[in-house]
């Protein structure tokens, strides 16, 4: 039996593979110009350099960066390997968050338009989360059109399909009210502390949203791991650049006195948190249901 559907099987994931793709290559344009004030589907696919339109094989995702040979067909200027490795990230998280929906529609344990509707939900929520946290890291910035809807979309899934996600609508409204409280909280009080502003207004909004999708129990495992993230990256980046002036450059160029001060964007390691629980928590839940009586 598993023999005979495996052809479906594969059929299935390379079509979420290809979906992920497509969308990537949406995403690098959602990242490049969400930031500068510009429409997202006009104009049509250009080089950033020459304003030269793009062919369909160019935009083809990862393999028109490497059939270009990572330059602009036109103008020859070097096109930046993050656009086919947001590709090949979205495509694999595509398929990875998927595989337990694709999983409960094959068995039958799940409706074809549940398992359509929480694998699709989840995509969005994923494909945000890719937006938000590369024009964070771009701009320090994360626009409302990507965070505000996450909190009232994550409810809304949960009213729908909260039994299979394993989140009720009443736990996903209150983690986003003690996600996005907490945080805010935290901000006052560390701006009224220093006088200067700790976190920003959107890393609020983005964990009140993490919030709604996740649970309120996944709250201390996001924060946690995304303060540990981002503990890491600073202390890398201040003794990868030691000793070449560079930390002392860094501080100066913020107008700093010393690194203490240097702003780190958050937002990024929030959604690398986020995604780490989404996908790690379905595996884990067999094996942690036993010491919680589950």
């Amino acid at each position: 039996m598993l023999a005979a559907m495996d052809p479906l099987i594969i059929t299935v994931y390379l079509f979420i593979l290809a979906w992920g793709a497509v969308w990537g290559s949406f995403l690098n344009v959602v990242i490049w110009r969400v930031p500068n004030g510009m429409s997202v589907v006009s104009p049509p696919s250009h080089c950033p350099k020459c304003s030269h339109g793009l062919s369909w094989w160019q935009n083809v995702p990862v393999f028109g960066w490497v059939w270009l040979g990572g330059r602009c067909h036109f103008c020859k200027v070097p096109i930046s390997p993050r656009y086919p490795a947001v590709e090949a990230v979205t495509a694999v998280l595509a398929v990875a968050v998927a595989m337990p929906w694709v999983q409960g529609w094959l068995s039958g344990d799940l409706e074809p338009w549940r398992a359509g509707l929480g694998m699709a939900s989840e995509h969005f929520f994923v494909f945000a989360c890719i937006s938000i946290a590369l024009i964070d890291a771009d701009t320090f910035m994360i626009p409302d059109p990507l965070s505000l809807p996450l909190p009232l979309l994550g409810i809304a899934l949960a009213v729908v399909l909260g039994e299979e996600r394993g989140v009720l609508w009443q736990e996903a409204a209150a983690a986003a009210l003690v996600a996005g409280g907490g945080l805010l909280a935290v901000q006052w009080g560390y701006a009224a502390l220093t006088g200067r502003e700790g976190l920003g207004t959107g890393d609020v909004k983005l964990l009140a949203g993490l919030g709604a999708w996740l649970g309120l129990g996944a709250l201390p495992a996001v924060l946690l791991s995304a303060s540990l993230m981002g503990l890491l990256f600073a202390a890398s980046s201040a003794l990868l650049s030691r000793g070449s002036g560079g930390t002392e450059g860094m501080a100066a160029s913020r107008g700093l006195a010393s690194m203490r001060h240097v702003a780190l964007p958050f937002g990024p390691f929030l959604v690398l948190g986020g995604l780490g629980v989404l996908l790690l928590r379905r595996q884990l839940a067999p094996v942690l249901a036993p010491l919680f009586g589950g």
